[in-house]
């Protein structure tokens, strides 16, 4: 089974994970993401050299995904790190979802992965979030 995917919507680009978990599916999303922002990415994908904390919450997992992208794309633009894995967890709170754990990846560099597409943010847009009969999908379409 595909862990992750783009695919094409008009003049942007779809991201897609999956996973057996939630949680799992938002990390594979994050594999997609990277995919656009670099022109190349290493056979052995992307290194866990750095991790930053992230909490969000949401009433809903379909927000809580957009939340997470476009956190991780601020991260990406701020930070300079392209990431890649997502370790943490998706709990019920009193406002609807909590996500805490931590976000890995390596510092970007052009001479290592070279400029891939601009990505400015992620919709609404044939956003999805649900169980499936064999696990999660978690997608959207990202503003490039």
């Amino acid at each position: 089974m595909k862990k992750f995917e783009t695919f094409e919507h008009g003049a942007d680009v779809g991201i897609r994970g999956y996973g057996d978990t939630l949680e799992e599916a938002f990390s594979n999303a994050l594999k997609a993401l990277a995919m656009l922002l670099v022109e190349e990415l290493p056979e052995e994908g992307i290194k866990k050299e750095k991790a930053f904390e992230i909490e969000l919450e949401a009433e809903e997992p379909l927000e809580l995904f957009i939340a997470f992208i476009n956190k991780t794309l601020t991260l990406f633009y701020l930070e300079e790190v392209l990431f890649w894995e997502f370790e943490g967890a998706i709990e019920n709170s009193a406002e609807g979802l909590i996500l805490r754990g931590k976000l890995w990846g390596e510092p970007f560099s052009v001479d290592k992965f070279g400029y891939g597409v601009e990505v400015k943010g992620a919709t609404f847009t044939l956003a999805e979030v649900k169980r499936r009969e064999k696990g999660w999908i978690a997608q959207c379409v990202v503003d490039v």
